[in-house]
């Protein structure tokens, strides 16, 4: 009885931890039916470069983001930009900065998110893994979806577009003017 016990706590504490985690990510935004192409997405090694490919079209799926060709007209145009750098505190951060630009090429929303690896290297992107990957992935397309399912129909999108909260500051780069 007190194996059963024991076991039925183990997976009771495994969902619970599970579900926390899951909240402090988010739930993921949808954002069905807008025609979005995938410009560039600059920054990451060659080594990365696939994984994070993969991992974006992973998570625009997931949020019923339609990925479409650059030719095919899309709605919205999105340019990508990842960076890997130590903090001060002896991590290694993420940052994964997306530009969207509307029919019209002009920035409508610039989404940033970033992620912290343990550890630090000569190289950051040594420190970089799949989980980082992941997280920055996903937290960035939850934030182009909730911008892409706000934004209405094109003739309802100003050329700036609704600001979200700290997208301005990573990299360097300051929001559209």
């Amino acid at each position: 009885m007190n194996r059963r016990l024991r076991v039925a706590a183990v997976v009771s504490a495994s969902i619970w931890a599970a579900g926390c985690q899951q909240g402090m990510e988010g739930a993921a935004v949808s954002a069905p039916g807008v025609p979005v192409a995938v410009e560039t997405i600059e920054g990451a090694p060659d080594a990365l470069r696939a994984k994070v490919n993969a991992e974006v079209a992973t998570q625009a799926s997931a949020r019923r983001i339609e990925l479409v060709s650059g030719e095919s007209a899309p709605r919205y145009r999105l340019k990508g930009y990842l960076t890997a750098y130590p903090t001060e505190n002896g991590e290694t951060a993420l940052a994964f900065v997306w530009d969207v630009f509307d029919a019209s090429k002009k920035r409508a929303q610039r989404v940033s998110t970033t992620t912290i690896a343990r550890g630090q290297s000569q190289d950051p992107w040594q420190q970089i893994g799949e989980t980082q990957i992941a997280k920055a992935a996903s937290q960035s397309m939850n934030e182009v979806a909730s911008f892409l399912a706000a934004s209405g129909t094109p003739t309802e999108t100003s050329d700036v577009g609704p600001r979200m909260a700290g997208t301005n500051k990573a990299l360097g780069f300051s929001a559209a003017e």
